[in-house]
């Protein structure tokens, strides 16, 4: 007898995230049906997608409440449409304004998995009930949450994170280098502002601003800009246009641009951790609305804003944020930092040290698997020996 899952993902992210984990338990289950919300790749890997809200780009409280009709209508639909599927499980993926909500109401209707924890750990303990209740299996991507919920007595799987098996086996960098142009004894250094309009728009700015200062005291920089597409370009041409200084936009893959890469300045996002297993040294750098990072500083519990930082569990990274985020300071000790080998060095054995804490490749294989022994599928691939 087939089963039905009905998968929950909100963001471009959590697609791509939920496309790798349907084709895993394909694998284990060829006739597993998959339903629910998602986007264009897990509709690709065969899901019938009722509500795509990948297309639906909120950043910040005030983007969040300008769409909170269109979030309601949607929410109260996906309801609806698991209890008219009757699925055999849940899976919800990431996106925990939505989908913590989303577990209170249907919980009593199918097994409800989480994949990819909401940070409760850094702001929301308050919201351990929900998942007590409710969920009844975390799948988590980060070795300390395993920790961290198994002391509040949450049923939890370590998983690993799907980036290791995101990022491909890239050339050397004299090799990346290369293709992109970059003259020997040019020192690059990347821009990469975020994957949102309005991330770009806030922050960008400041990069270039500090770009300008540090190319006074370095000649030999070479500034490379990452182009999201998820932002329109004439928003890149506008905040390029009249520079006084040259920056290039490669148009070839966002990791090989970053391995290719001498040194960069991050938004803070996912990107942080993927330039650290890339072992691009950088600094995170990020500016939110005012009304967005009051809030975010009056709810997060933790030391540090960037990933890379909470898995080393000390400052690996330095971090520049909202009125630190000042072009003149960033450009000083960005200088200082591609002055001093030893400083680059210590760094990338720190990214090394934080590869490792992630485990191994096969982050959606073991959630499938896990998904799969609940729902008491025989695997038709067996096990080498």
């Amino acid at each position: 007898m087939s089963k039905k899952i009905f998968l929950v993902a909100c963001e471009a992210s959590g697609d791509l995230h939920g496309a790798h984990l349907i084709a895993a338990i394909r694998k284990l289950a060829p006739g597993a049906e998959f339903c629910g919300v998602g986007g264009a790749r897990m509709e690709q890997e065969g899901m019938q997608i009722f509500h795509d809200m990948t297309k639906i780009s909120a950043l910040g409280l005030g983007d969040v409440l300008r769409n909170y009709f269109k979030y309601l209508k949607i929410f109260n639909a996906t309801r609806a449409d698991i209890d008219r599927e009757v699925p055999d499980a849940v899976v919800l993926i990431d996106s925990p304004a939505f989908n913590l909500r989303l577990a209170k109401k249907i919980s009593a209707l199918a097994p409800v998995f989480y994949y990819i924890s909401p940070q409760l750990w850094a702001w929301g303990k308050r919201r351990i009930h929900i998942v007590k209740k409710h969920i009844h299996e975390m799948l988590v991507i980060l070795p300390f949450e395993k920790d961290f919920y198994e002391k509040e007595g949450v049923s939890v799987k370590f998983v690993g994170h799907p980036l290791l098996d995101a990022i491909p086996e890239l050339p050397h960098p004299i090799t990346l280098r290369a293709r992109i142009g970059i003259i020997q004894g040019q020192k690059a250094i990347g821009l990469f502002s975020g994957s949102r309009e309005k991330e770009v728009k806030r922050i960008l700015p400041v990069m270039l601003q500090a770009a300008s200062h540090l190319r006074k005291d370095l000649p030999e920089a070479a500034f490379f800009v990452s182009k999201s597409p998820n932002v329109r370009p004439e928003v890149y041409e506008a905040l390029l246009r009249n520079l006084s200084f040259k920056v290039e936009c490669p148009s070839g893959p966002f990791y090989e641009l970053v391995k290719a890469m001498d040194f960069a300045f991050v938004a803070s996002g996912t990107a942080t951790l993927e330039t650290a297993l890339l072992g691009t040294p950088f600094f995170l750098v990020y500016k939110a609305s005012w009304s967005t990072y009051l809030l975010g500083k009056h709810l997060i519990k933790v030391p540090y804003l960037g990933l890379v930082n909470l898995l080393a569990d000390t400052r690996v990274v330095p971090e520049f944020i909202q009125q630190d985020a000042h072009p003149e300071t960033l450009a000083h000790e960005a200088k200082v930092f591609l002055q001093s080998p030893e400083l680059q060095q210590k760094m990338k054995e720190e990214f090394r040290q934080i590869r490792e804490k992630l485990g191994e490749k096969g982050a959606s294989a073991r959630a499938a698997k896990e998904i799969c022994n609940y729902l008491g599928v025989i695997p038709h691939i067996k096990e080498r020996r």
